[in-house]
C-alpha cells in the first residue's frame, strides 16, 4: 500500500498542484477557461484550496500521525474534482473532463492506500 500512497501523492502534487499554480499565474488561457466554464469569480479561491489539499496529501503521506489529514485532504480534492467534472460537462466538454476524472480516481486510490481498505 505504501507504493500506492507515494505514487498517488506524486501524481496529485504534479496534476492538481500544477494546474492550481497555472490558474494562479494569471495566464490568459487559464483566465479564459475559467470564464468559459463559469468559475472565474472563484478561480483564485479554488486554486488556493487545491494547493492546500495537495499540501494535506503530502503531510498525510509523510506523517503516520497525520494520516487523517491526508485522508481529509484527498476527500476534499475528490469533491473539488467532482465539481470540476460538473463544470466541464455543463460547458459541453468531453476530453477536457478527463484530467478531473483521473485526479478524482487518484484521490480515491490515495485514500484506499492510506486506509488499507
Amino acid at each position: 500500500m505504501e507504493l500506492l500512497v507515494w505514487t498517488t501523492t506524486v501524481l496529485l502534487v504534479v496534476g492538481v498542484g500544477g494546474v492550481a499554480v497555472f490558474k494562479l499565474s494569471n495566464n490568459e488561457e487559464a483566465i479564459e477557461q475559467a470564464k468559459r466554464l463559469g468559475y472565474e469569480p472563484i478561480r483564485r479561491l479554488t486554486s488556493y484550496a487545491e494547493l492546500l489539499g495537495v499540501a494535506g496529501v503530502v503531510i498525510g503521506a509523510v506523517s503516520s500521525d497525520l494520516e487523517w489529514l491526508g485522508i481529509l485532504a484527498a476527500a476534499g480534492l475528490a469533491g473539488m474534482m467532482l465539481g470540476a467534472i460538473v463544470y466541464h460537462r455543463r460547458a459541453g466538454d468531453t476530453w477536457p473532463t478527463m484530467p478531473s476524472i483521473v485526479m478524482l480516481i487518484l484521490s480515491v486510490l490515495y485514500i484506499v492506500g492510506l486506509t488499507g481498505t
